[in-house]
């Protein structure tokens, strides 16, 4: 276990910290980390109250005259929650893991409250034990839903209809294992042939999907309950025996036991702890971990000390606490010691960026509800429980052309940076910035006193931005040209602009789209 109290002595490792673990710093967080320690701030995120999404959703809903909740609310409260939510880390990591157990309004389209809930159901299980979670996510009425297994039933020799090949393939492709057996360090194992081996094949998805099938959405009074678990019907269960990678599933057994030993497999399959140790490796840290890197967080998976597999609120802290993390240490990919430094950190995507921005402004609704005034989705090409596939807004392999590909790195993010995504995204953070003073009911709005103070000199000012917007972690580079571009004016009123320029250049810097 890494003794976090030397590094939480030094404050740019607080900073980088609190952009990894969080949505971004708020004024003085850096320097209460700092005082307190990187423990304590594990206790208070452990302990502190959830923030959950559908009842803000309800309320919001209660009081508008639509018919059904709209996405622009539940996009409204994920901000909300997102922008004030005390429970950062409990909020990023739900968010992490809405991108590994994916379903999005692209398969499920109007149910509103039904994601929201669904994302709620992550909220609740990020600290907990994956089992649960993975059972849980598994019999979700929306995953249901999005995945078709809800209504999956037994094969009909009459109708030549069998089970539902979906959830059954992706649960195991997607969410524990993926496609490849990994050893201990995440990479694939291989034959005697040099061939990677392949973790299952579609004898074991058909009979998954036969363990799977029997259950559906629950419809009292032919109207669908999408936040209730699906329920199982066994007469639309195949009970007979079941083979999958090896793992044999005797005749007899009803659609929970079934389910149960299912979840049972895949949660104790060599591939799981590793599989999800990436995943959250490069959600939160750095899109190409050191091997031993990710070894270790696996071993916190199977064990977090006491015999428990599983336990999530181990896993995270072992991810954000590993010596590679602080000594900022990456996967060297033949370069040596220089490679294992430059390849450290990750490209943020555009919804962690904007929500840094947005943080750091301490960004409030100007009317008594949140809504999506950044239209997320158009804007950032990205929005909560919005991908356009279950394969997520990009793939944790994926990675552009050139040099990164060349040298066997990745940079996920890179699948969504367009030209036309940077340009709405740099447009809309400086309408956020002019938020200042906007006052329309859904709008937003944010205290700009601390950057209004005119008698600040250029140096003080830049200084700042430096530590609200990068916890101080801004580099001379970009200081210098932030001097130039402050340096002359010739009226107030053009100081003032010119301090929202300042803004606008520090928050669409490259380096504020990168965290390291």
């Amino acid at each position: 276990m890494t003794d976090t109290k030397i590094y939480s002595d030094d404050r740019s490792q607080c900073a980088k910290f609190l952009y990894r673990g969080s949505f971004g710093p708020k004024k003085g967080q850096i320097d209460l980390l700092q005082k307190n320690g990187f423990d304590a701030w594990f206790e208070d995120q452990f302990s502190v109250s959830p923030t959950y999404h559908l009842p803000k959703l309800k309320v919001l809903f209660a009081s508008s005259s639509y018919s059904r909740a709209q996405d622009d609310m539940r996009q409204g409260i994920w901000w909300q929650c997102t922008v004030t939510g005390e429970d950062q880390l409990r909020q990023r990591m739900a968010y992490a893991l809405s991108q590994l157990f994916v379903v999005s309004s692209h398969g499920v389209s109007f149910i509103n409250e039904g994601l929201a809930n669904y994302y709620d159901m992550l909220v609740t299980h990020a600290f907990g034990n994956f089992r649960d979670l993975f059972k849980a996510v598994t019999l979700s009425p929306v995953m249901g839903e999005y995945l078709t297994l809800s209504g999956s039933k037994k094969h009909d020799p009459q109708t030549n209809t069998f089970p539902d090949e979906n959830f059954a393939r992706e649960c195991m492709q997607l969410f524990t294992i993926g496609l490849w057996q990994l050893d201990n360090y995440g990479e694939p194992i291989v034959d005697q042939s040099g061939n990677k081996i392949p973790t299952y094949n579609q004898d074991d998805v058909e009979d998954m999907s036969r363990l799977l099938c029997g259950w559906s959405i629950n419809h009292p009074n032919w109207v669908y309950d999408w936040i209730n678990p699906m329920s199982a019907d066994n007469s639309q269960h195949d009970m007979d025996e079941k083979t999958v990678m090896g793992t044999h599933f005797p005749a007899g057994q009803d659609a929970h036991q079934d389910l149960d030993a299912m979840v049972d497999m895949l949660f104790n399959h060599n591939n799981t702890p590793a599989f999800v140790a990436v995943h959250l490796i490069k959600r939160f840290v750095t899109s190409n971990p050191n091997r031993n890197y990710i070894k270790r967080v696996a071993e916190v998976f199977i064990d977090n000390g006491d015999g428990i597999r599983g336990d999530l609120q181990a896993t995270i802290k072992a991810v954000l606490t590993d010596p590679d993390v602080f000594a900022g240490l990456a996967n060297a990919a033949g370069q040596g010691t220089q490679g294992e430094h430059q390849h450290f950190g990750l490209l943020k995507e555009p919804l962690i960026v904007v929500a840094n921005q947005l943080r750091a402004l301490n960004m409030q609704a100007a009317g008594e509800h949140w809504w999506d005034t950044q239209w997320a989705e158009v804007t950032y090409g990205q929005a909560a429980l919005s991908a356009e596939t279950v394969f997520n807004f990009y793939k944790p392999t994926d990675a552009p052309q050139g040099e990164i590909e060349n040298l066997g790195l990745t940079a996920p993010e890179f699948a969504i940076i367009t030209a036309d995504i940077m340009r709405k995204t740099h447009n809309r953070m400086w309408y956020n910035i002019l938020k200042w003073n906007k006052t329309d009911y859904k709008e937003w709005h944010w205290d700009r006193t601390d950057f209004n103070d005119l008698s600040m000199g250029t140096t003080e000012y830049v200084a700042l931005i430096n530590e609200r917007f990068f916890g101080g972690l801004m580099s001379k580079s970009l200081q210098n040209y932030m001097y130039k571009a402050l340096s002359s004016h010739s009226a107030p009123y053009q100081l003032k602009i010119r301090f929202l320029n300042a803004i606008y250049i520090a928050t669409t810097a490259p380096e504020f789209f990168c965290e390291g």
